[in-house]
Order: C-alpha cells, then structure tokens, then sequence
C-alpha cells in the first residue's frame, strides 16, 4: 500500500513544479484588463493596418503579461520560492518578446509613433507603483492604466499612416468608452457584494465621455456613429446599474461585446462616412 501511494505521488504531472499553479503566474489576475487592452488594438489595427502596427501590438501584448509575473515578484521580493522563480521566468521572456517586437515595429514605420506612448508613460507608472505596492484595485490606478493602454489606438494610428491629430482624436474616443466603463462596473460590482454604491460618479462619467464624443464629431475627428454608441452605453450604464443584477463573469462578457460595439461602431463610421 505504502509502494503504491509513493508510485503515485511520483507520476502526477500536476505537482512536478511543487504545487506552483503556471496559470496564476503566467495570465493576468483580472480579466477584464483584457478588453481594455484589445479594445484599441483592435481599432487601431484595423483603420491603421501596417506591419509596424502588428509588431507594436505584440509588443504590448507582451507587456501586459509581464505585468503579472512581476508584480509576484516585487511583491515577494524577500523571500524565494519555487512561484517567485517561475516568476522571474516568465518575467524575462515577456520582457525579451515585448522588446523585441518594440524593436521592430520601430523599423517597420514610416513614422514615429512615440508621442502617444510617450504621454501615457507616466500613467502606467503609476498603475505600477499601485500594483507593486499591493493596491491594483484603487481608482486611481484603474483609471490609470486604463488611459496608458488607450493610446496604443494612437499609436497603432501613426504607424499606419494617420495624421498626428486624427490619431490623437482615436484616443480621446477609446478613453470616452474605457473610462466611464471603470465607474460603471465598480458600481454593479459594488451592488453585487451589497456595499453602498451611488450612481452619480458613473452618471457624471458618461456624461462627459458622451460630451467630448459629440465635441470630436463636431470638428471632424470622430464618426456619428460613435456618438450613437455612446448614448447606447449610456443607456446600458442605466439599465444595467437600476435594473439588471447581473453576476461579475456576466458583466464581464457583457463588457466585452459592448467593447466590440464601440470598436464596431468607429470602424464603420470612420470608413463609411456614418
């Protein structure tokens, strides 16, 4: 019985690494940071195609998974272990992948493309500087990171080719839906777990998004169907918040294809004139 037992525990796969779950190491803790950064690679991408945009986007693809990995790692900076090491691991080969990738799309533009980048980069320090001191889920980091990873919209933009202006407008846009979406989900988030949540920070939020998105397509940078895609999400922050009681892996999907509706809703109006 005891030969048995010890054969066991020396075939199972799934504690070779010392009962370290990869998962939890390798991919982001939250999911939704996924839409807010395929929301304007997506919108960059596909009104600005361009191979520098491609080597760009995996650049920040990259990017955003070492993020994870080393957070682990300053956050267990005085201790070693078999999770802290894999975290250096994975840390490494992001950072070399993302690099590289920067590398290139460097090569491949027929333009610079840093401005935006440049601008967001002390944002994403400070959504560092709260990551790494244990505190991701302030507002003001959120908020943070949210509009450092807009302009890679801009930045995809200029690589493709666009005006600097008309660039620079992409990014307004992609942070008038990211931003107040933050407001909207804190607050249903608060809902679901019955803690005190008023409405008027997210009201507010929209508000100004849907103002600036009118004030864009008034001079040209921005489609009207943007506009009206605003209003929808407004509409959605309403319903959503007074009506619906919808789970925290429901509101998540349910983000993502209104994201894929903005993203739409650009698309098509910047290429048709809407």
């Amino acid at each position: 019985m005891v030969t048995n037992q010890q054969t066991l525990r020396s075939i199972q796969p799934a504690r070779v690494n010392h009962g370290v779950r990869m998962k939890t190491i390798a991919l982001p803790a939250e999911h939704g940071g996924w839409g807010f950064l395929l929301e304007p690679i997506a919108l960059g991408l596909l009104l600005g195609p361009s191979i520098a945009g491609l080597y760009l986007a995996l650049s920040a693809v990259a990017l955003f998974l070492a993020r994870q990995p080393l957070t682990i790692m300053v956050l267990n900076r005085h201790r070693d272990s078999p999770r802290t090491a894999w975290a250096r691991k994975f840390s490494a080969l992001y950072l070399v992948v993302s690099f590289a990738a920067f590398s290139a799309a460097i090569i491949f533009s027929a333009q610079s493309f840093m401005l935006p980048l440049a601008i967001a980069a002390p944002l994403a320090l400070v959504q560092l500087i709260y990551d790494w001191s244990g505190r991701k889920r302030v507002l003001l980091a959120e908020i943070a990171g949210t509009v450092s990873v807009s302009s890679l919209a801009a930045a995809l933009a200029l690589a493709g080719g666009w005006p600097r202006t008309a660039s620079l407008a992409l990014w307004a846009i992609v942070m008038a839906r990211s931003v107040p979406t933050i407001f909207y989900v804190r607050a249903c988030l608060a809902r679901v777990h019955r803690r005190p949540a008023s409405p008027l920070p997210m009201f507010m939020a929209h508000g100004f998004a849907l103002a600036s998105v009118v004030t864009l397509a008034r001079f040209a940078l921005a489609p009207q169907l943007a506009v009206a895609a605003m209003m929808v999400l407004g509409l959605r922050a309403v319903v959503g918040f007074y009506r619906l009681h919808a789970t925290p892996k429901q509101l998540g999907f349910s983000e993502i294809a209104f994201g894929g509706l903005m993203v739409l809703a650009v698309v098509c109006g910047s290429l048709f004139g809407w």
